[in-house]
């Protein structure tokens, strides 16, 4: 087997970083500052609104829970029902209906159907107070740009 070492000659080492000027000596620091800074904005964006939208997502679950509950209650017993369902639905978010120490407001309001005034249809409406209850610590870039409030309705016909 023959050496083929003689036709490869041997280069000089060659430095493959190139020599900083004196003025560029603190621009690597202060790039990685600012595209640190803007990803971690970036991040607490993200978890800020995955929170917020999952919590809106909770409040439609126990509007929805809250109608289901009203539609087969017994006559006369639908608020009650809807109320305790609403309060069972949103617990586990640690917001009990009509706190205002935790910012959850629920209504439920019995009115004729729209379109059949013979029959009742109760309306469940949870409205949360982002802006005064606030459900993740963020910074004020972010949650300015949240809604104030976040709404939920159903409307399901009673007995």
């Amino acid at each position: 087997m023959a050496s083929f070492a003689h036709h490869c000659p041997a280069r000089p080492a060659r430095s493959t970083s190139t020599p900083t000027r004196p003025d560029e000596r603190g621009a690597a620091l202060l790039e990685m500052a600012i595209v640190v800074g803007l990803l971690a904005l970036f991040v607490f964006g993200i978890i800020t609104y995955g929170v917020t939208m999952s919590y809106k997502q909770n409040l439609t679950q126990a509007a929805n829970e809250a109608a289901r509950a009203a539609a087969v209650a017994p006559t006369g017993s639908a608020v009650t029902r809807a109320r305790a369902a609403a309060d069972r639905a949103i617990s586990g978010q640690g917001t009990p209906c009509n706190d205002s120490t935790k910012g959850l407001s629920c209504s439920f309001v019995i009115n004729p159907c729209s379109g059949d005034s013979t029959r009742s249809c109760m309306t469940v409406t949870l409205t949360y107070d982002l802006r005064g209850h606030p459900r993740v610590s963020s910074i004020p870039a972010i949650t300015q740009t949240l809604p104030d409030t976040m709404t939920s309705t159903a409307v399901v016909e009673v007995n």
